[in-house]
């Protein structure tokens, strides 16, 4: 009698370990369908008040060797300019972020080039996040890296689900009455520009020089964000702009000379460094998307141009974590992670 309760009780006991393990079996399959496992924990995070009124907020996301940078807009539209090198643990830093300030949508999704520190870590993020439109590289050759091909066979999918796809190029990407979020660079000419030259020769020269740059201007506070253009293409912008004696997209005009914030390009380099352009621009605050790396970033050079406006407000994401600006009332403040 004895013996034949033990073997009910085991019989039981392996019903119920097989039903706990095909639940929990389950519930992974089923999650993994709309949250992938790995980024499981990206979910499991504390919530940020929501962006307050007439604010506009820019995070500075702290993704290694890489760019990442989301734009909240004070009409509670959102950007998300490029996504970081596709490691894991900086895809779980961008969507943390996303997460925390409840972002399920993303209305515009920038990807500024076809290098991997800037594109590696979209692809997800079109997978998993709804997308209005999509702006990236002209380029012709999608298999130029894998992180790229990855990304542009991933934009196709989302284009064919209702997603809009344009070229980054000189224009507009988000207009107000309020603010301005545009390209000034690259130019979008076929003939001899920086498509162009990046089509015919991507070397790692054009391929910076291909790489977007981003101007935006809230309540006269204006950020620029430098791309990787080496420092001869940005005099060329330089030249560009003296001759005109402004940029104007969609019947706006872009003043440089009001530039508050610079975003130093290709992770402050020194071949980005251009004397000409710092001068003109005259930021009072730098950031620079930097991590551990072997090319001794961010350089003397860089440093020391963008100490010359900028003095201390010098924000590394190596040395700080991610760094927010928030845009209220014509002014702005400046928080870090660490």
């Amino acid at each position: 009698m004895k013996r034949g309760k033990k073997l009910a009780k085991r019989h039981i006991i392996t019903i119920v370990s097989a039903a706990a393990v095909f639940v929990i079996a389950a519930a992974i399959v089923i999650t993994n369908l709309f949250i992938p496992v790995k980024y499981l924990s990206a979910y499991f995070i504390s919530k940020k008040d929501a962006l307050p009124s007439g604010e506009m907020r820019v995070t500075f996301i702290d993704v290694g060797y890489g760019d990442s940078t989301l734009i909240e807009l004070p009409d509670g539209k959102t950007a998300l300019i490029d996504g970081g090198n596709g490691r894991r643990s900086n895809e779980l830093k961008v969507l943390k972020v996303l997460n925390s300030k409840n972002i399920d949508k993303l209305d515009y999704l920038v990807c500024t080039s076809v290098s991997a520190e800037r594109c590696g870590g979209l692809v997800d993020i079109l997978k998993y996040r709804k997308i209005g439109k999509i702006f990236m590289p002209d380029c012709k050759i999608t298999g130029i890296n894998e992180s790229y091909a990855a990304f542009a066979l991933q934009a196709r999918k989302t284009k064919e689900g209702g997603a809009e796809v344009e070229i980054c190029r000189y224009g507009e990407i988000a207009f107000s009455q309020e603010y301005s979020l545009c390209f000034l660079s690259p130019s979008g000419e076929f003939q001899g520009g920086e498509y162009d030259k990046l089509n015919s020769n991507p070397t790692s020269e054009n391929i910076n020089n291909a790489c977007a740059s981003v101007w935006l201007e809230y309540g006269g506070v204006a950020f620029f964000l430098a791309g990787d253009m080496t420092a001869k293409h940005a005099d060329k912008l330089y030249n560009n702009y003296i001759d005109s004696g402004c940029f104007e997209i969609g019947g706006k005009k872009i003043k440089l000379e009001n530039c508050n914030i610079i975003k130093t390009g290709n992770h402050g380099d020194k071949s980005c460094v251009s004397t000409r352009l710092y001068g003109l621009l005259k930021p009072l605050t730098a950031i620079i998307s930097v991590g551990e790396n072997a090319r001794g970033n961010p350089s003397a050079e860089a440093l020391a141009e963008a100490q010359k406006y900028a003095g201390k407000s010098i924000y590394s994401t190596r040395e700080c974590g991610t760094v927010t600006i928030s845009v209220s009332g014509g002014k702005y403040t400046v928080s870090k992670e660490k």
